[in-house]
């Protein structure tokens, strides 16, 4: 969820019609709240004091809960410093009983009039001495990349490769290579990496240095780390004259988290010199 200064709205309602209309504008008055005046003092007004905030983050990233306590000051925190506007659709409020009820819709956040997320939302509401007051709400990402035409983006073609003997070798490279990382084979490692490996990497910054590539994979990821290729991602490209780009999609599991990561893009460039492939370049993104 996001937050700043504007507020747009545009309500259609359904269910409990005089429900639909009491939590409507409890939900206006939060973002006026939370994009407009940046008054959190009035928050806790509109929620109960054990409210809890749900973010699901789509299947592979795991849900987060935040306090009443934490997601006041997030709002606090972030509060005017980006220009954004929320627009909600198909507010919708049933009442399951005198002292409870639940609220869905969705709804759209813009930066700059641009489309920047998604969501579905559900929540629960309390009624406590009279007062309707927010219990838990949780927000379902339906997109985090929304455009304003769908039709305009570019959506590629399938990749065919130009070489499949190039492709072959290059997809059995990058196997060897993932094997050494797999199960601690440095030695082996290391007669893949060129000397003058430069590795990008989007989050931890970059690195020319073999030696400290090698040792912090040593360090950091033997036993602990396994690489694991998303299947059909790979795409091969030859460099006349230099080797072979390659890109695709790959996902890690850490032995001390639950699950593996989000599918990420890699892109590695493999130099070809005395038909010994190494890998010069990586550019790695998340």
């Amino acid at each position: 969820m996001f937050f700043t200064s504007t507020f747009a709205q545009n309500t259609s309602s359904t269910g409990d019609t005089y429900l639909n209309q009491e939590l409507a504008a409890k939900d206006s008055l939060f973002f006026d709240i939370a994009l407009n005046s940046c008054k959190v003092q009035l928050l806790p007004d509109l929620f109960t004091a054990d409210f809890v905030f749900l973010h699901d983050q789509g299947l592979h990233h795991q849900t987060f809960a935040q306090s009443g306590a934490d997601f006041f000051k997030r709002i606090a925190a972030t509060c005017g410093k980006v220009k954004l506007r929320r627009e909600v659709a198909d507010l919708q409020s049933f009442q399951l009983n005198d002292v409870a009820a639940i609220q869905t819709g969705v709804q759209r956040f813009y930066v700059d009039n641009k489309p920047v997320e998604e969501s579905k939302f559900t929540r629960h509401w309390r009624k406590e001495e009279g007062i309707w007051k927010m219990a838990d709400e949780t927000d379902y990402m339906v997109n985090n990349q929304p455009s304003a035409d769908v039709g305009k983006r570019y959506v590629p073609g399938a990749y065919v490769p130009a070489s499949s003997e190039l492709y072959k070798t290059i997809v059995k490279m990058d196997s060897v290579y993932f094997d050494t990382y797999n199960h601690c084979k440095i030695g082996k490692m290391d007669s893949l990496t060129a000397d003058d490996i430069e590795f990008y990497h989007d989050r931890g910054g970059f690195s020319h240095s073999k030696k400290e590539l090698l040792a912090s994979i040593q360090k950091n990821i033997c036993g602990k780390v396994t690489r694991i290729l998303t299947p059909g991602s790979i795409e091969v490209y030859e460099i006349p004259g230099y080797g072979a780009v390659q890109f695709g999609y790959h996902s890690f599991r850490n032995i001390n988290e639950t699950g593996e990561s989000r599918p990420s893009k890699f892109v590695t460039l493999w130099r070809l010199k005395d038909t010994h492939w190494q890998i010069a370049r990586v550019i790695s993104l998340h």
